[in-house]
């Protein structure tokens, strides 16, 4: 069997352009930028592991 060609460009092996710094701040009790940990808001009232209940909503 051989490889099919989806037409797909490979990805880049860097990015195109260098990230620009970011420093940390804080928007309530949330650290945004910088090094802090990505953090997702959900508008939701279920438990978002509750799939059925989330969708439900």
């Amino acid at each position: 069997m051989s490889a099919v060609s989806l037409g797909v460009p490979p990805v880049p092996a860097r990015p195109l352009a260098p990230r620009r710094p970011s420093r940390r701040i804080r928007v309530g009790s949330v650290a945004v930028g910088g090094d802090a940990p990505v953090s997702v808001q959900s508008m939701t009232t279920t438990r978002t592991s509750d799939v059925g209940a989330t969708l439900q909503q």
